[in-house]
């Protein structure tokens, strides 16, 4: 009988487990009380639905009547659900680091003392017999039972100490870092860049997105063109095999240090975020036409193709792409040279076309995975206007048989804070990059995200099928901000400042730390570190991040001193983070340096807008924030005439030149 505790649950991950043999929970109160009445560990499994090894141990041991019984006669069996709980996830991937001295990853196994919820033992995958080196996972039960029940003291005084050290932060300061720590960061991931492949570290290869954006936000500010090895890194996530060449966007991570094969699963995690990297990259060289010309057209194919896939029918977004088709990993991506050779004969491309294509894909060379082949580009570009989008006619044949073939499940979690991170990312791309057809999406998945009815105090962290999930985290809310902002912006409106005030208040009313930072969980999830304050980046950007980064834009472009104020507490209390490991808080130093050192905001107060939409197209296509209104409540600071043309405000920080009335004039102001 499939479990009722998982099939009542808002994550299609949970629901995959209803049928296990394993009497699963899911983190609740339920599970916690019986735990510590019975006096029995907790046994916390933490994945996702496009995990493939979340798969392989579900296959190998949960499903295993053997492995199951054992697991229910000893432990209260928890599974969690990663994207619903980044809190857990955050806590018990940080407890593996500090247990293992290495990361951890999915499937994380985690055994937790009751009384506190202390972990004293944690791993990732374990087979359900011997190998890799490593036990099998019944085995590993039996020891870990006989290690609480014989050795309480030592698994309490483990649990205590890692405790401590997820309770603890590294000190703040009274004092504002200095930019030089965004020097010292952008020099050491400098020289962390790939020459050979492209990219940052080595097998395995993941695209490390927000450290791209720091790196090209640090070229920006030097007036660099982003040439060389920074060129490289992002021509390196298009031509290679992370890049879906038919369908568009990028799979999650590469097995290799060459970026030939991928872990097969699709996040929007990773895709919300491509077209900001992309048109920010783009920005570093205006008058590259042929740079342009590819990163336009990649995202074309990611927002027109991919994307659509994973549209829901309340218009957001789903979560993810399973890795697997009917267990079989990146089944449904993967092509004989004899079956290429047959889709494009008939799709009628002569015989050299077909030819070059199989040589420029590897399809004359061996199989590149399992026996079959997946497309990446042979000859791989150092410079992004060197990569060459496929064909149309050989990408849609062989996207319209890809298609016929069996697919990965979709995740159809709606997370609020990866939809609002695509809606933010659409905006800026299609100011960048001059398509207002992409900010008008970004624009509407916003609005369909959050209603302008609803609260923003009762917003959760995603929903399935109309069902809410738990409470929306910090990084939720700031990057619900964050995209709010962008709108504002791009449209400003009453409606739309007033959310912004709402999300703010929100923010600091139920996630504000003593230390002047925010904590990702507030009081009402339960999390076992109530207090966890997050400051480094990891596939995303830590929230403490995205909001010391808005507030800075907003407090600069509104005036506001009192968000100002909020954001030099959010750079004070990451001191001693920052200090500690510099290169892994791009997005936080990136917001240091907009903090001392805040580019123009262009404030345009007009009874005729029109007039002046030439100039607010140009500038935004270099990446200037244009905020133009002819409402007078809004930025009543800056006032409207009451005729002419209207008045243009050129702002740097706090200090604004005199107003010009004419848009030619505006732009000569930027040479």
């Amino acid at each position: 009988m499939a479990n009722p505790r998982l099939l009542e649950s808002t994550s299609p991950y949970l629901q995959a487990h209803a049928d296990n043999p394993v009497e699963w929970y899911p983190w609740n109160d339920e599970a916690l009380d019986r735990a510590r009445a019975e006096d029995r560990p907790i046994l916390l499994s933490i994945g996702y639905a496009a995990c493939h090894w979340c798969h392989v141990m579900a296959r190998e041991s949960f499903s295993d009547p053997g492995i199951a019984a054992v697991m229910n006669r000893y432990f209260i069996n928890i599974k969690v659900d990663r994207e619903e709980r980044p809190d857990l996830d955050k806590t018990f991937q940080t407890a593996h680091a500090l247990l293992n001295q290495r990361g951890g990853g999915w499937p994380l196994t985690a055994f937790l003392n009751p009384d506190d919820l202390t972990p004293f033992f944690i791993g990732t995958y374990f087979p359900a017999e011997p190998r890799f080196g490593m036990p099998g996972f019944a085995d590993l039960l039996e020891r870990v039972h006989s290690a609480y029940r014989e050795k309480r003291d030592q698994t309490r005084e483990q649990g205590v100490a890692v405790h401590r050290a997820l309770s603890a932060t590294p000190p703040g300061s009274d004092e504002l870092p200095p930019v030089s720590r965004v020097d010292a960061a952008r020099a050491r991931l400098e020289g962390a860049l790939d020459d050979e492949h492209g990219g940052l570290g080595g097998a395995p290869k993941f695209p490390q997105l927000p450290i791209l954006d720091f790196l090209i936000d640090e070229a920006a500010a030097r007036d660099a063109d982003g040439g060389g090895r920074l060129d490289h890194a992002v021509a390196a996530l298009l031509d290679g095999g992370l890049f879906d060449h038919l369908d568009g966007g990028i799979f999650r991570y590469c097995v290799d240090a060459d970026w030939t094969i991928p872990h097969f699963e699709k996040m929007l995690l990773d895709n919300a975020q491509l077209p900001d990297t992309l048109s920010r990259f783009a920005l570093l060289a205006p008058e590259n036409a042929e740079r342009r010309a590819v990163i336009e057209s990649l995202l074309e194919r990611s927002i027109a193709h991919f994307l659509e896939r994973m549209r829901l029918p309340d218009g957001t977004f789903a979560a993810s792409l399973d890795a697997d088709t009917k267990g079989e990993e990146g089944a449904t991506y993967l092509w004989t040279p004899d079956e290429v050779r047959s889709v494009l004969e008939a799709a009628g491309l002569d015989a050299a076309r077909i030819e070059w294509f199989l040589g420029d894909y590897g399809l004359d060379r061996p199989a590149n995975f399992e026996g079959r082949w997946h497309l990446a580009a042979v000859h791989r570009a150092k410079r992004v206007e060197e990569v060459h989008p496929l064909d149309e006619p050989v990408r849609h044949a062989l996207l319209s048989v890809r298609d016929a073939r069996p697919q990965p499940k979709r995740d159809d979690k709606s997370l609020l804070g990866l939809n609002a991170l695509l809606a933010t990312g659409l905006m800026r791309a299609g100011s960048r990059l001059g398509r207002d057809d992409w900010a008008s999406r970004g624009i509407d998945l916003l609005d369909r995200l959050v209603p302008a009815e609803a609260a923003v105090a009762d917003l959760p962290t995603g929903h399935l099928d109309g069902r809410p999930s738990v409470p929306a985290f910090l990084d939720d809310l700031a990057l619900l901000l964050e995209a709010e902002t962008e709108a504002l912006f791009r449209a400003p409106s009453r409606g739309r400042l007033r959310r912004i005030e709402a999300i703010v208040e929100t923010i600091t009313q139920r996630f504000a730390d003593p230390g002047g930072a925010f904590r990702l969980s507030h009081v009402g999830h339960g999390a076992p570190v109530a207090g966890l304050v997050v400051f480094t980046d990891d596939a995303q950007p830590s929230g403490n991040a995205v909001l010391a980064d808005t507030l800075t834009r907003l407090g600069y472009a509104l005036g506001r001193t009192n968000w100002l104020a909020l954001a030099e507490g959010i750079f004070k209390a990451a001191a001693g983070s920052i200090e500690r490991a510099p290169q892994a808080h791009g997005r936080l130093l990136a917001a240091l340096r907009r903090f001392h050192q805040p580019g123009p905001v262009v404030v345009i107060k007009a009874r005729d807008l029109p007039a002046w939409q030439a100039a607010i197209g140009n500038l935004r296509r270099r990446g200037i924030t244009v905020i133009a209104s002819g409402d007078d409540e809004l930025l009543a600071d800056k006032p409207r005439p009451e005729d002419g043309v209207g008045l243009a405000y050129v702002c740097r920080g706090t200090a604004c030149l005199p107003p010009v009335d004419d848009p030619d004039r505006l732009m000569e102001s930027f040479g």
